[in-house]
């Protein structure tokens, strides 16, 4: 059963901003336009929680949300439009290196992907951030709504090559149509469930 009330705790553009507290949290990451903002605000049932604009990658900040009051989702700024010069990958690595390295309550991470494309170099180096911090990761395949089922199956198949990850560990969602979103809700449960 997805979560049912989410707020902005904090914005952060630095560690110094980070909101104070020990409930567990989980980070969403992707290429802008993959569709993370639209599977945050499918996971809480909030049409506008999670700012999904039309200009993909405008997005700079780490934007912290109280879920339930006993979790925090953490938005990562979208990649690929955000990163795509010298100047912005060093404002983006300078943003979530410290993040990774150093946050002590992160359960998880939700690697969103359009699954209609190729795991980008971007997102094998997102996913290789989940793995030096031993989390837990799930990746969620959005838009597989475009394709058909045979293009689905091999798409899915390539990502997880691509990616080094199980294919059952990819998740296909409709986050519209709320299609897979329990699944994800289960997979954010498993993670901050205490060890």
């Amino acid at each position: 059963m997805p979560f049912t009330h989410g707020e902005l705790l904090k914005t952060a553009a630095k560690a110094s901003q980070w909101p104070e507290g020990d409930l567990p949290e989980i980070i969403f990451t992707g290429r802008s336009n993959a569709g993370k903002s639209t599977l945050i605000n499918a996971l809480v049932n909030q049409k506008n929680l999670a700012y999904s604009g039309k200009t993909p990658g405008k997005t700079r900040l780490l934007n912290f949300f109280l879920i339930d009051s006993r979790l925090v989702f953490t938005d990562a700024p979208g990649y690929g439009y955000a990163i795509k010069d010298i100047e912005s990958a060093r404002a983006f690595s300078s943003l979530i290196d410290p993040y990774f390295n150093h946050r002590k309550n992160l359960r998880g991470m939700i690697l969103v992907l359009d699954a209609r494309r190729e795991p980008s170099e971007e997102d094998q180096t997102m996913i290789e951030y989940g793995r030096s911090a031993h989390l837990p990761i799930l990746v969620v395949c959005t838009k597989a709504d475009k394709l058909s089922k045979q293009q689905i199956s091999t798409n899915i198949t390539k990502i997880s090559n691509v990616l080094n990850v199980p294919e059952s560990n990819l998740l296909q969602v409709d986050s519209l149509k709320k299609k897979g979103i329990d699944e994800v809700y289960n997979a954010i449960e498993r993670m901050i469930k205490p060890s």
